[in-house]
């Protein structure tokens, strides 16, 4: 009895093993091959102007620079998933008194997702796309924050931001970036959207 105890937890060892590598074979072949297709994207928001505010983050007597720098990863040309150290901010705005402009700092921090909107085969018939390529690289964007910054009852959810943009290629690596993005949910700054248009330069590190 032994022996056939012995011969099964052989044959299920190395049916194991098979099934294992097979499962492993498809993960590789399925997403990691995918992702060695992809890009590094590493991009700085230099100038900001929002609601009349007009800021320029790469002025060198402030450390703003650092809070506006963008790590993201391309998938297919189309797809960019990312963390950025962009603040995100609400106003103060109470009844009889001037609004205070980003009076309170929510959070230190966002995950990104950026999609090309025209880059799929099936816009290729689109004559527009064709004279215009540059019209290619609109994409959609939403953003969601995380690493709070001090104590305040507003969520993560509520601080979700929504825009679009449009991404240039300069020369060889280096992109020239525009977008305009705005908050999904304006209850958070009492009906104020705070929509932000934003010029960056960002290089595809390989």
């Amino acid at each position: 009895m032994k022996k056939y105890n012995l011969l099964f937890l052989l044959f299920f060892a190395i049916a194991n093993q098979t099934l294992g590598q097979d499962i492993f074979e498809k993960i590789k072949n399925s997403y990691l091959d995918q992702l060695s297709q992809g890009q590094i994207l590493l991009q700085v928001n230099a100038v900001h102007y929002e609601n009349g505010y007009g800021r320029n983050l790469v002025n060198p007597f402030s450390n703003e620079l650092l809070h506006n720098l963008s790590v993201g990863y391309i998938f297919h040309d189309a797809l960019t998933l990312g963390v950025s150290s962009i603040n995100s901010y609400a106003d103060i705005r109470e009844d009889g008194f001037e609004p205070v402009h980003n009076g309170i700092a929510l959070y230190s921090k966002i995950i990104f997702l950026e999609y090309s909107i025209f880059s799929a085969n099936r816009f290729d018939s689109v004559g527009v796309l064709n004279n215009y390529p540059i019209l290619r690289n609109i994409y959609f964007s939403m953003s969601r924050p995380f690493g709070k910054i001090r104590v305040h009852n507003f969520s993560e959810n509520q601080s979700i931001r929504i825009g679009f943009g449009l991404r240039y290629k300069i020369c060889n690596r280096f992109n020239a970036d525009i977008n305009y993005n705005r908050l999904l949910d304006a209850e958070i700054n009492q009906g104020h959207q705070k929509g932000i248009l934003s010029l960056g330069f960002g290089i595809i590190l390989f």
